[in-house]
């Protein structure tokens, strides 16, 4: 069951989505996995010495940036639970999203569960990494690249857009405390939607909905 795969496992499919990394091999993607995983593992560090407190909307603040909740008609082509927008300094929250999908674990999940209780948080915690790689130099997540051929002959290096999700969707488990994976708020957004999920295997393309 999905419920249980590895961190790995879940960080392939967004590998798998993004077209640029997509042609790569396992070695390659392994080594992106790892040191995406790495660099949320060293953000996670060194945040509570930057700021002095763990809690995001205390460093998003101290980063310059606010949050707003906003209440936008439903979309399915363009699910979101939070939106970094670095131009305007900001980050959204999604209350129509969200409500959606706080509707469906109150369904199917019981009372307390951490998945229900730690939801608000994850979501602030992955826009704060985000807002970490806008707001920071040297973050490796925001450096990868791999070499695609343009017209199928000439070498055109591309960023691997997808080491950013696989940073931020780990750093929000660590920085949670969260035993189990972020990425399962995807699968419920999507069975909550009626949309084609496999809450036992993989789904779709790969590309993994709800996270921005």
């Amino acid at each position: 069951m999905c419920t249980q795969w590895s961190d790995e496992n879940w960080y392939a499919l967004f590998l798998q989505g993004d077209p640029v990394a997509r042609p790569l091999n396992s070695s390659q993607k392994s080594s992106i996995i790892r040191l995406s995983m790495q660099e949320a593992k060293r953000q996670m560090q060194t945040l509570r010495q930057r700021f002095g407190t763990e809690e995001p909307e205390p460093c998003l603040r101290q980063l310059g940036y606010r949050i707003e909740e906003e209440n936008p008609e439903l979309m399915l082509h363009f699910l979101y639970m939070g939106l970094t927008v670095p131009d305007e300094h900001k980050v959204c929250l999604n209350r129509t999203v969200l409500g959606v999908l706080e509707q469906y674990m109150h369904t199917h999940l019981p009372a307390g569960d951490p998945q229900r209780e730690k939801l608000r948080d994850i979501v602030l915690y992955h826009e704060l990494f985000h807002v970490l790689e806008e707001t920071s130099e040297g973050i490796y997540t925001r450096r990868v690249y791999a070499t695609r051929k343009l017209l199928g002959c000439i070498p055109w290096k591309s960023k691997v857009e997808a080491a950013s999700e696989i940073g931020a969707v780990h750093f929000s488990k660590l920085m949670a405390r969260a035993e189990f994976s972020p990425c399962l708020y995807t699968r419920y957004l999507l069975a909550a939607t009626n949309q084609k999920t496999d809450m036992d295997g993989a789904y779709g393309d790969g590309k993994e909905s709800g996270w921005r």
